[in-house]
């Protein structure tokens, strides 16, 4: 930035100095923020059509295997499981691709917590698997997958990240 050096420089030239330097910083900023909306945005969009892929894939999935494993027994309470648990997935996918699309933070918030709470019921389910399996005497010969429960827990924080940016944005960008 531009210092004023009265030995040097008249008043105007210091200050035309300044404001090109600030016009200069402003057009940067603005270029920031545009490209952190836009990389914001694509990852909604990515969550969300991911969800609505994954979805059928997880139906047929579970309706061939019967999701017969010790894996699946906390998800199998879900009522109407395992379709209405990928009608979940799906129909978070889709309120958070549309609310995304409207620019209506509160709707892909919506779809956004329906997400949070899937990856947090696959993270319970596989979680619950891991600790019946220590407490059943930890048999390597039938260990279930003991990574899947905190990695389905970080695809819940991250959709609650976006679920709380998307809140904060409220009566910026809605209709």
């Amino acid at each position: 930035m531009t210092t004023f050096d009265r030995r040097r420089e008249d008043p105007t030239s210091a200050l035309a100095s300044l404001l090109t330097a600030l016009d200069t910083s402003l057009k940067h900023e603005k270029a920031t923020a545009k490209r952190s909306e836009h990389n914001r945005l694509s990852m909604l969009y990515l969550h969300g059509g991911a969800a609505i892929v994954i979805a059928p894939l997880f139906l047929t999935y579970s309706l061939a295997t019967g999701l017969t494993s010790a894996s699946w027994n906390l998800l199998r309470s879900i009522p109407g499981a395992p379709t209405s648990v990928a009608a979940w997935l799906f129909v978070g996918g889709v309120v958070a691709m549309l609310g995304t699309a409207a620019r209506h933070p509160t709707w892909a918030a919506v779809g956004l917590g329906l997400l949070a709470g899937w990856y947090l019921s696959f993270a319970a389910t596989f979680s619950y698997a891991a600790f019946d399996w220590w407490r059943d005497g930890a048999n390597t010969s039938t260990m279930p997958a003991l990574y899947a429960g905190p990695v389905y827990c970080h695809f819940a924080l991250i959709m609650v990240v976006h679920l709380i940016t998307a809140l904060r944005m409220r009566g910026h960008h809605e209709p």
